[in-house]
């Protein structure tokens, strides 16, 4: 069986070098489209997964090969304390005030959501391990997902495709609400109009060009590589000493906010390694992408997306009269919804889109929190459901 896909793909699943260059360029598309409105709008993630998919489907690419075995192994571990370097425990609890109070509630509505959406829908054999991936993507972002899939050993790579696709379009149709809701004719009214201090902060302005590094410092990059290689070192060694070796991403997600809660000065001279994180992450959801069987996809998609939309309908329903009722602002409400559906990269959108800009760092702030706890919240899931 393997022969045949090797003769009937353009490129071999043993050509490693021509698959990493694809994995790469469709990564690099992934972001060059976010330079465009279209982009922004049906989400880099979801255009350069498709491209993959078809790439893939269209037996340009191995559906498998050693190197997307190589992605998860190697750079999602290297990815994660990257893109958590930024994840201050210390400041966010001190300066994300009320949006992170949404932010929690809005955690835990996710959490609800995901029970009722896995009674409602049969997910079969795997259903834990996919409850617990929609929380923690829900909680946090595709950290997370990376991250709870590894954890659980989910290695269907065509589900996985499937839940981005499901998750890019309500994430999408999510945000299309949120712009809207504080526009409608007597909705506003129902929330205080207590307005938060504007915080400001170099670098903060939403209309910067997205995926851009301002004074990249070359040492502080390779010393945020060295201390995440290290970190992810560390972390394996401790989950094979604790005798659960597939926890070595929580464990390397645990030491990274240990170090970024516990030297934040050490952070600040660090360079680049938020871009470096979702570089990597761009490679990863490429491999997913490619490895996803099309038609097995279009077969199992409608349910994820029906799942997907139950879990954030619930979220939604159930945020707004609570956020109501500890009278937050309706701005504070909406901006935790956003950062924890959409992840931390949702607050400047949302900032620039209704003029909410003194809720934008304490939305990313917020957001990073998420990336924080959606790994571990996922895999609570998991143990409820098993």
């Amino acid at each position: 069986m393997q022969e045949s896909i090797e003769i009937t793909t353009f490129i071999g699943p043993d050509q490693d070098f021509a698959i990493w260059s694809v994995l790469f360029c469709i990564a690099a598309f992934g972001f060059w489209c976010e330079r465009f409105p279209f982009g922004r709008k049906y989400s880099g993630v979801m255009l350069l997964i498709t491209l993959a998919i078809v790439l893939s489907n269209l037996r340009i690419i191995p559906s498998v090969s050693p190197v997307y075995d190589a992605v998860w192994s190697y750079l999602v571990p290297i990815a994660i304390p990257l893109l958590l370097f930024q994840a201050d425990l210390r400041r966010v609890f001190k300066e994300a005030g009320a949006t992170l109070i949404a932010f929690m509630i809005g955690s835990t509505t996710v959490v609800a959501g995901t029970l009722i959406a896995v009674s409602l829908f049969d997910l079969g054999p795997g259903e834990p391990a996919l409850a617990g991936i929609f929380t923690g993507t829900y909680i946090g972002g595709s950290l997370n997902f990376a991250a709870v899939a590894d954890a659980t050993q989910f290695d269907d790579k065509t589900y996985l495709a499937a839940m981005f696709a499901a998750d890019n379009v309500i994430t999408n149709l999510h945000f299309i609400l949120l712009i809207m809701l504080p526009g409608i004719a007597g909705f506003a009214r129902l929330f205080p109009g207590r307005r938060q201090g504007a915080i400001d902060e170099a670098g903060s302005d939403p209309g910067k060009p997205v995926h851009q590094i301002e004074n990249l410092d070359i040492a502080g990059l390779l010393a945020a590589l060295g201390l995440a290689f290290s970190l992810a070192a560390i972390g394996h060694l401790i989950a094979d000493m604790i005798g659960k070796p597939q926890y070595g991403i929580l464990v390397i997600t645990a030491l990274a906010l240990t170090v970024a809660t516990m030297a934040p000065r050490l952070m600040e001279k660090l360079s680049g390694f938020t871009e470096a994180g979702n570089v990597l992450m761009f490679i990863f959801l490429a491999s997913i992408g490619a490895s996803a069987d099309i038609w097995k996809l279009v077969e199992i998609a409608p349910i994820l997306f029906f799942v997907a939309l139950t879990i954030v309908s619930v979220h939604m329903l159930l945020l707004l009269p609570l956020g109501r009722l500890l009278k937050l602002d309706l701005g504070e409400i909406l901006m935790g919804s956003a950062v924890c559906i959409g992840g931390p990269s949702s607050a400047p959108a949302l900032a620039s889109a209704t003029g909410w800009n003194h809720l934008m760092i304490p939305g990313i702030l917020a957001g990073s929190f998420g990336y924080a706890v959606g790994s571990f919240i996922g895999m609570t899931v998991v143990a409820w459901l098993s």
